[in-house]
């Protein structure tokens, strides 16, 4: 069975020189479309992954009429020869234009960078990833696992520091990462990465990043038959190096970190911000999702039942420290999160009263927080975790679950590691949400009965609701913070569905 399922319209077909059995592709020319459509089991959707649209001049009222009813970030093109008309719908759906113009190198492309599989990891600067090796003159430490900390002078010269920790399968055959290295320095020290890979025992080539390209979504690997690899870690100068985390995932070439499409951004305090905004049928409510924790892999979540609700949506991802930090940090971070959700919100000429926040586990206080600043129709939240202060003061929390990342959050909030900080880290999420109007607000909140995450909060964030006279919706379900994932997924759409419902029947 194919991977995708393309269908091309143009004026010559190009099926016969496809050569490839991962696409389905078919064909149909522009004044056939209306007779292949009405021939469909439903006429008015899309059946295939992408349509590719192959003539070099862009004209058709027809199809861009077409291509309009259609989901967006599912057409690829390449024309020149676009009348103003054809362009902004091809703008509005967010269409993808291709550098490629010839049948193999468009179906390459489509295999390389349009695929929906997200592909991201992190290899971090933990004990069983990093072996240090501080020359002399040095000094070398821990704080958590998100940070591997040297100080001194490293010389003029690059010196090796110590080697991260890979697997083979890491890469692809052929295919090329983008890395990023999330780290931070003082005084003149600098540091250096080299992938070096290797086919046989024997180095087949070598790939150097430093400077400015560190903190750039930098290309690597591609190679055709390498077997084994190893990043080696060098520096040079005086002053401290904090290596935290080297970001690595699939590269698109352009078209998207993740997935096609989405956005990667990062402030002047080096903190990404992953997005992916998704117009939809460009009508209320524009649902905003933040991600929970993603301690191996990286990606967003929702995107499939939010892709079959069919309203806009925005996805945040948050992959700092080992897996998330809750979507907040620096003053310049959270102004960026806001900005990105105005900016989608801009682009359909919608209203706060037009939005609603979503999120579970860690995407749960994002969701409620950023209420705050947006002032929302309607927050869907499950499995709460709302007092930073409290979940990352436990010790034998981290040690019993294996997911210690509760330690590296409260220092990357806090700034270090003081049980004097729990009280602040826990005023965090109270403090930001009490100046607005909750009782303009519906919420729906499912919690667990069990909740060894942040379970102690719960009648604390129901009887602030209640103080506020919060249209709220409350459901339990029986067990501890994992369980009843598909219960949980059912809730939030559930609700989803009827708030877009009810709120397109208010909108007539």
């Amino acid at each position: 069975m194919a991977d995708i399922s393309v269908l091309q319209i143009g004026a010559t077909d190009w099926t016969p020189q496809i050569k490839t059995t991962k696409i389905d592709w078919q064909y149909t020319t522009i004044l056939d479309l209306p007779t292949r459509l009405a021939l469909q089991k439903d006429p008015y959707i899309l059946e295939q992954t992408y349509v590719v649209l192959t003539d070099n001049t862009l004209e058709s009222l027809l199809l861009s009429s077409q291509i309009s009813d259609w989901p967006a970030l599912r057409t690829l093109y390449f024309a020149q020869n676009i009348t103003p008309e054809f362009q902004a719908v091809l703008d509005e759906r967010r269409a993808f234009r291709l550098p490629d113009q010839t049948p193999s190198a468009v179906a390459a492309r489509i295999l390389t960078d349009f695929q929906f599989e997200q592909i991201g990891f992190p290899t971090r600067f933990s004990e069983t990833q990093f072996v240090p090796m501080p020359p002399q003159g040095t000094h070398f430490e821990r704080q958590g696992r998100f940070s591997a900390q040297f100080h001194g002078d490293f010389g003029p010269k690059w010196q090796q520091i110590g080697v991260l920790k890979t697997f083979a399968t890491d890469f692809s055959a052929t295919a090329e990462n983008v890395v990023w290295l999330d780290y931070e320095q003082s005084g003149t020290a600098e540091v250096q990465l080299q992938f070096v890979f290797y086919r046989d025992g024997q180095i087949q080539t070598r790939q150097t990043i430093t400077g400015e390209a560190l903190r750039q979504l930098t290309t690597v690997g591609g190679l055709q038959d390498y077997q084994d690899y190893q990043i080696l870690v060098a520096a040079r100068g005086r002053g401290e190096l904090d290596l935290h985390v080297l970001h690595q995932r699939r590269s698109r070439h352009g078209f998207g970190v993740l997935m096609p499409g989405d956005d990667w951004q990062l402030t002047a305090e080096n903190e990404e911000i992953l997005s992916y905004f998704n117009p939809g049928d460009r009508k209320a409510p524009l649902i905003v999702n933040f991600s929970g924790i993603r301690l191996h892999v990286d990606g967003f979540e929702m995107r499939g039942p939010l892709r079959e609700l069919g309203t806009p949506h925005l996805l945040f991802a948050d992959m700092r420290t080992q897996g998330g930090a809750f979507q907040i940090g620096t003053e310049r971070y959270e102004a960026t999160i806001i900005a990105t959700i105005r900016r989608a919100m801009a682009t359909l000429d919608l209203k706060p009263e037009d939005v609603i926040l979503t999120g579970y586990s860690m995407g749960s206080f994002p969701a409620m927080y950023y209420a705050a600043d947006i002032k929302p129709h309607a927050v869907v939240a499950a499995k709460p975790i709302v007092n930073l202060g409290t979940l990352t003061a436990s010790s034998d929390f981290p040690h019993g679950y294996n997911q210690d990342w509760t330690l590296d959050v409260r220092r990357y909030l806090a700034g270090r590691m003081s049980p004097d900080d729990t009280a602040p880290l826990n005023r965090i999420f109270w403090e930001h949400i009490q100046n607005v109007d909750w009782g303009k607000i519906q919420v729906a909140l499912l919690s667990m009965t069990d909740d060894e995450y942040d379970g102690q909060s719960l009648s604390e964030l129901l009887g602030f609701f209640q103080s506020r006279d919060t249209p709220l919706n409350h459901q339990q379900e029986q067990g501890n913070h994992t369980a009843k994932i598909p219960e949980m997924v059912q809730f939030m759409m559930t609700n989803l569905k009827q708030l877009r419902d009810d709120m397109r029947r208010e909108g007539q």
